[in-house]
């Protein structure tokens, strides 16, 4: 598959110049760049996450329709290597994010000393290349399996058995995964529910990634027999029932804390309701939920390709905007910043992603459908 050198290069360099604003950062403002950089990491596994995560849906379901664009999946799995170097690069920011990362305020916590033996830097780290090693081994192990040579009973036995391995090892990881990462951030906040929200986020984000390079190649001319008008059709019903989750399991959240009034709880909705925090927050519902569902509701719409891949650019803008609402609260306090040091390490990690994942596609070669892979369909 053909790809632009020139567009390959200015990725590239845009990864560097985010690398760029992460070291000068760490001398000038730690805690805001990195905390940057953390929206950048989170988002940029996310995406490497759903490629296998949509492999394994593929396989477990057998659908017939989506055999041919498996290529864009199994692209993004390419990216979970990078993913884990980058997260050894977050380990070094461990003092600059997480106030448990401080023995001296421990010390003076009841509650931080009740979680030291789960909030550990030893614990953050272990587990941290545990997660990676699972989502490496397992993802190459899916995408893999578009070029396997068993005979087709022992394939589709195998195509379902590693599926449902990563689907399992993934739900728990994930969410472990989830809660290092970003809820530690507010280590005195409970919620039972973090971990699917953010899950709702990956899935949406990481099918808008796969809604806009299918319909860039269909353009191309590349898909355009593959990726129909029908098959837009039910890439914009998927994309539209994800928003939907994201927003029920947003609510759900919001609604059980706000109900409950436990004042563990209440405090990270108070600090996201101050100031321009309470106006971000009503824009990240607007932005994640309102425009995807106003407009996906259309027939017309989703199966124009132009319109669908603005909206699928609204939904990856609306991720971003939900990891900062997530993550930069707790680091900025109440006054709302986003300048160089939050946007350099995001859009660096997101050109590096997108760096990589046209590098996979330009050595993936265009495959007829399989006709071992499934029979149901979508429509």
């Amino acid at each position: 598959m053909s790809i632009s050198p020139r567009l390959l290069r200015g990725l590239f360099a845009a990864a560097v110049a985010g690398g760029v604003v992460l070291l000068l950062g760490t001398m000038i403002a730690p805690e805001r760049v990195w905390g940057g950089y953390l929206m950048g990491f989170s988002y940029f596994v996310g995406l490497a996450l759903a490629g296998p995560l949509f492999l394994s849906i593929h396989y477990l379901t057998r659908a017939k329709w989506s055999q041919p664009l498996r290529l864009v999946p199994e692209a993004m799995t390419a990216a979970l290597p990078a993913a884990f170097v980058l997260g050894l690069v977050l380990l070094m920011g461990t003092h600059a994010l997480y106030e448990w990362s401080h023995a001296a305020v421990v010390a003076e916590d009841a509650l931080l000393q009740h979680k030291a033996p789960y909030l550990n830097l030893a614990g953050f780290a272990l587990r941290l290349v545990a997660y990676f090693a699972i989502w490496i081994w397992l993802g190459r192990k899916l995408a893999a399996r578009s070029r396997a040579t068993e005979p087709p009973q022992q394939r589709r036995r195998r195509d379902i058995g590693f599926s449902a391995l990563f689907m399992a090892t993934f739900a728990i990881t994930f969410s472990l995964a989830s809660v290092d990462w970003i809820k530690s951030l507010d280590p005195h906040w409970f919620s039972t529910m973090f971990a699917l929200r953010t899950l709702s986020g990956v899935g949406s984000a990481g099918l808008a990634v796969c809604v806009i390079v299918l319909v860039v190649l269909r353009r191309k001319g590349t898909l355009r027999a593959v990726v129909t008008r029908d098959v837009m059709d039910d890439l914009g019903k998927i994309l539209l029932a994800l928003s939907l989750f994201w927003a029920y399991i947003w609510y759900c959240e919001y609604m059980i804390i706000w109900y409950s009034n436990i004042p563990e709880e209440t405090g990270y909705y108070l600090l996201r309701n101050q100031g321009g925090w309470g106006t971000l927050v009503r824009v990240n519902l607007i932005v994640n939920f309102a425009i995807p569902f106003l407009s996906l509701m259309l027939r017309a719409w989703r199966r124009n390709g132009v319109v669908l891949m603005r909206i699928a650019g609204v939904v990856l803008v609306g991720r971003a905007l939900d990891l900062y609402v997530m993550v930069d609260p707790p680091i900025l306090g109440g006054e709302l910043r986003l300048g160089l040091w939050e946007l350099g390490p995001l859009l660096g990690a997101l050109a590096l992603f997108a760096w990589i994942l046209l590098r996979a596609l330009a050595r993936t070669p265009l495959a007829a459908p399989d006709p071992q892979s499934g029979s149901s369909s979508a429509s």
